[in-house]
């Protein structure tokens, strides 16, 4: 079979540590950054955010770096867990991919894609035979191909002739990727079947995975190695073996959440007043407490609440005024109906 990558030993661990020195020039690079803001740049469909590194985060961060392990995020929805892999993406200073998972999703979606309807209509369009025939006019590299080796992501990316498009901004930020590897994000990895989990157990602690159509196999070629960041909504459980190859970060909202929403609130909306960003909290606490256990309100109905009313209203005052208006659209207890 022939392989598409290099090393013959990707499970060896020793070989992706980082060297202490490096470890120790990335620690304090990564400690000077904590408690400030991060302005995170659009990308793809990802929009353009500001993020406020917290401490625990940051070392979460720093120990799957430094372990060359998954890094897997838990947490209810909306208390930052899919930005937080953009943000480590900015601190490493590597270029960011996301696979968000669906109810449908496979592991091998996330490897490679086989375009079946394009080569039945081939066929039956009598296209030329040797076309029909090579697999290789048909698979497109998946998120985590393009992650572990972008050579050879990018060269089965032209020659997939098609429907495929590849990841956003992943061809122009070869130079990144070559050089310091990526960030990938596998977003609600809990959506999906556990058997998407299993299948990824031996990607993930291999680096490596066969193309049976292509008969090759594609191995990471890029030191460091993609660090590879899993969210989890805990709607579902994980396999246990997954959860022992990953180190884990679990987010949960502070005890003084009206402290902790107000201080996010002025990292990302500067330009509104103490008091808007007080009150507006004192709601999404509130309404937070009738909520079911399943749908909270929670930080991203507090930050949403507080784009619009900067849409909206440029005074304080307006502000407040608009506050009492749209507020209760931001609540998921519907205990407001009118």
């Amino acid at each position: 079979m022939m392989s598409k990558g290099s090393g013959d030993a990707p499970d060896d661990r020793t070989s992706e540590q980082i060297g202490i020195g490096e470890l120790a020039s990335l620690g304090t690079d990564i400690e000077a950054k904590i408690d400030t803001r991060l302005d995170l740049p659009e990308t793809g469909a990802w929009p353009a955010v500001r993020h406020h590194l917290d401490r625990k985060s940051a070392y979460a961060i720093l120990a799957a770096r430094a372990a060359g392990r998954p890094l897997l995020v838990r947490g209810e929805p909306g208390v930052g867990k899919s930005q937080l892999a953009r943000a480590a993406a900015a601190l490493l200073d590597r270029p960011f991919l996301a696979q968000v998972i669906q109810p449908d999703s496979t592991h091998q979606d996330l490897l490679w894609s086989l375009d079946h309807t394009a080569r039945l209509a081939d066929a039956q369009l009598r296209e030329d035979p040797e076309r029909v025939r090579n697999p290789a006019n048909y698979i497109g590299p998946g998120a985590l191909w393009w992650a572990l080796n972008w050579n050879t992501a990018s060269a089965q990316a032209k020659d997939c002739r098609h429907n495929y498009r590849p990841p956003e901004d992943v061809m122009k930020d070869r130079d990144r990727f070559l050089k310091n590897g990526c960030v990938l994000l596998i977003d609600e990895i809990d959506k999906a079947d556990i058997a998407l989990a299993n299948g990824l157990l031996e990607v993930l602690g291999n680096r490596r995975f066969a193309v049976p159509p292509l008969g090759c196999t594609v191995s990471s070629d890029v030191h460091p190695s993609p660090l590879v960041v899993m969210t989890s909504n805990d709607s579902r459980s994980l396999p246990p073996a997954l959860l022992r190859r990953c180190v884990v970060l679990v987010i949960k909202l502070p005890e003084d959440l009206q402290a902790h929403l107000v201080a996010l609130g002025k990292t990302h909306f500067q330009d509104l007043d103490d008091e808007v960003l007080n009150l507006a909290a004192e709601q999404i606490i509130q309404d937070r407490k009738a909520c079911a256990e399943t749908a909270h309100t929670g930080l991203a109905e507090y930050l949403d609440l507080l784009g619009a009313l900067c849409q909206v209203a440029g005074e304080p005052l307006e502000q407040l005024d608009w506050l009492d208006r749209l507020g209760r659209y931001f609540h998921k207890s519907h205990a407001d109906t009118h």
